[in-house]
């Protein structure tokens, strides 16, 4: 599914903007992975009323604390799919036209 999301977007950019890019559509993939923990938080928290504590009620204390979350974050889609696997991706879905109406729908749906 995000190697799906990884080459529909790194097809999308080089076709829009003319650029090759592992690195945004990268970040697309980690971007569509926190709506997915976002939302499994929220689908649990509706049904058991279970929330993550605050650590702080300061606003700029709890974005410090988060700064290791990203950097982690950073760090996963660096080595996931940065060069080797980018291009393994790539192989796989190569002669797959990426603007075809069922992919743009399965994209939609997987955002």
């Amino acid at each position: 599914m995000y190697n799906f999301i990884f080459w529909f977007f790194y097809k999308f950019f080089e076709w829009r903007k003319g650029f090759q890019s592992y690195f945004i559509s990268g970040t697309m993939v980690a971007f569509a992975v926190i709506i997915h923990l976002l939302l499994l938080y929220n689908i649990l928290r509706y049904f058991t009323g279970f929330t993550i504590p605050y650590f702080s009620g300061n606003y700029g204390q709890r974005k410090l604390m988060l700064l290791p979350m990203v950097i982690v974050l950073f760090f996963m889609l660096y080595f996931g799919y940065y060069k080797n696997k980018g291009e393994g991706i790539l192989l796989k879905y190569a002669g797959k036209k990426f603007s075809n109406s069922k992919n743009i729908i399965f994209i939609i749906f997987l955002l």
